[in-house]
């Protein structure tokens, strides 16, 4: 029934100019013209978007709230560390991070970071 219809990403933040900042200048979306009082819209690539809005508590989900895919996870990640992005570094038996970046045999790679708000953000490269 809507496996047809365009999606997007929605957080919450508490400080809306500090999640300007961050998606701004160190994750390089740029804010649309379309973005009205109390929220911050940013158009991405192939009709998709991620929009914020703001909220006095924030949201303290602990799984990844939204997925940017890549076809160079590397030179993402290394634009992105570059730019200041802290990585969430993993040692398990089967969930390790090497430079950033956890590679899922089957599945892919991907590389996890916080916004200001706490907000899980993964960069995701398919196999």
């Amino acid at each position: 029934m809507l496996s047809n219809n365009r999606i997007s990403a929605v957080l919450v933040s508490t400080d809306l100019e500090r999640s300007q900042l961050f998606y701004e200048t160190k994750v390089g979306l740029a804010l649309s013209p379309e973005t009205i009082k109390n929220h911050l819209l940013f158009e991405c690539s192939d009709g998709t978007s991620l929009l914020i809005y703001g909220r006095g508590a924030g949201n303290h989900a602990d799984h990844t709230q939204v997925r940017f895919w890549s076809t160079d996870i590397d030179k993402n990640v290394s634009m992105l560390a570059a730019n200041g992005v802290v990585f969430d570094e993993y040692d398990t038996e089967t969930f390790k991070t090497i430079d950033h970046i956890v590679t899922s045999p089957g599945i892919g790679r991907s590389a996890w970071f916080k916004d200001p708000d706490g907000n899980t953000i993964a960069v995701f490269q398919p196999e």
